[in-house]
């Protein structure tokens, strides 16, 4: 007979005892191995979230390079996004690299620098809306006006509109362009013609704009701010009276608002970027500072938060007198900067040339410190700035400009070209005889 048979009460019941004995210490196993996790009995699910997040921190570390290839980084965020933001972040990841390669194939209007920046820009409020939050809007970026100034004699003979390359056109819907004139001001936003996002032409004639011995300049503003002026040169207009101011841009500090984590880094880095970039319009000069502190090579002692400081702000700089309009900025290219803090002092790199002399950091330090001891201090080197005065005028440099591109009546050249020729050797003679601001000291 089959042993089974042969089972009593009392051993069944014990067998019962023992499952129920089983499926206790089963149940008990996460109180016994800490938390809700129990080695090797289940695989880790993957956290899509902070996979998007660090990629697209990567890419925009990588972007921090002047000579980055934007659109390979672009190309390999978007193969590498997870399943789960393919329909929305990888998306516009893929238009931004549409409208990036189509705005570099119009004539090279716009840099390559130029072209990562905006980028740069765009991937981070792609960022910014994944994580929930708000971006800014999104500012139109010129690149060039064509041609600089307009000369009436040759309207709309010779010139038939004026051409505007950028970015982001299409989603600037409080862009004007403005006819100023000896009585009053026309809003002429009517006769824009946007066809693409980096391209915009204002058109004269009889269904466009006409100018008459009234008009004085065109102004394209956006925001409340101008960020273009396109002078109309009409037969008594002269050349613009230019000056040449130094500034010594007062230090900035800025510490970047707690993001995540527990405040503090404990020793792991932080890894530390950070951009410092001008904000020129014809009015004023603003730098904008940005800081990320991550913590980072972090043990696998079960440490699930990471901690994350990261923001941005913009501190004003110059304002330009009444009466005078900033011509340009020397220096102005960005300054980025990136490395790994290792201790508890603070780091400080002489930048040299450049808008930045030095950058001070305060990275980990004893204690939490994240979103309130960490921080960078910004010290700048001088700028020159060059202004022209924003009277009916026409710059010496633009008339010069227009000569080359055959934009200027003869009669025109003929009348202004001894002012222009002071006005450019005057510019000549402030270079030689001012020394080098831009070296570290």
């Amino acid at each position: 007979m089959n042993s089974l048979t042969n089972l009593k009460w009392s051993d069944s019941a014990s067998i019962g005892r023992n499952w129920r004995t089983l499926a206790i210490m089963v149940l008990a196993l996460p109180f016994l191995f800490g938390g809700s996790c129990i080695p090797d009995f289940r695989t880790p699910i993957e956290d899509w979230r902070t996979t998007t997040e660090n990629l697209l921190n990567d890419a925009l570390a990588a972007l921090n390079n002047a000579s980055a290839d934007w659109q390979r980084i672009l190309e390999e965020l978007k193969e590498d996004l997870p399943e789960q933001v393919r329909s929305t972040v990888r998306v516009e990841v893929a238009n931004l690299i549409s409208r990036s390669i189509a705005q570099g194939g119009v004539e090279l209007r716009c840099n390559l620098d130029f072209i990562r920046i905006r980028v740069r820009q765009a991937l981070e409020r792609i960022k910014i809306k994944f994580l929930g939050g708000t971006p800014s809007p999104t500012e139109p970026g010129i690149c060039q006006v064509v041609p600089l100034a307009v000369d009436r004699a040759l309207v709309p003979s010779r010139i038939k509109q004026i051409e505007f390359y950028g970015y982001d056109f299409d989603q600037a819907s409080d862009l004007k362009v403005i006819l100023e004139r000896t009585n009053g001001r026309q809003d002429v936003t009517g006769s824009l013609n946007r066809p693409t996002h980096y391209a915009m032409t204002l058109s004269f004639g009889a269904t466009g704009v006409q100018l008459d011995a009234n008009s004085l300049r065109f102004t394209l503003e956006w925001g409340g701010r101008i960020i273009s002026t396109i002078a109309i040169i009409q037969p008594t207009t002269p050349v613009c009276r230019t000056r040449t101011e130094r500034i010594q841009p007062n230090p900035v500090t800025y510490v970047p608002p707690h993001q995540r984590g527990d405040r503090e880094f404990e020793a792991h880095g932080p890894t530390i970027v950070s951009r410092t970039s001008l904000l020129i319009d014809s009015r004023s000069i603003r730098t904008l500072v940005y800081m990320l502190a991550y913590e980072s090579n972090a043990d696998n002692s079960g440490k699930e938060d990471y901690t994350k400081a990261e923001g941005s702000k913009i501190f004003p700089m110059y304002t330009a007198p009444s009466g005078w309009r900033i011509l340009r900025v020397s220096p102005n290219a960005p300054i980025e900067h990136r490395f790994r803090d290792t201790d508890w002092t603070i780091d400080s790199y002489n930048m040299g040339g450049g808008i930045v002399r030095r950058l001070d950091y305060v990275g980990d330090i004893d204690g939490h410190e994240s979103g309130t001891r960490t921080k960078v201090d910004v010290t700048f080197n001088q700028l020159i700035i060059d202004l022209v005065e924003t009277e009916n005028c026409v710059p010496a440099n633009t008339v010069m400009e227009l000569r080359g591109d055959n934009l200027i009546d003869d009669a025109t050249f003929l009348r202004l070209k001894g002012s222009v020729e002071e006005q450019l050797q005057r510019r000549i003679e402030i270079i030689d005889v001012e020394p080098d601001t831009t070296r570290q000291r």
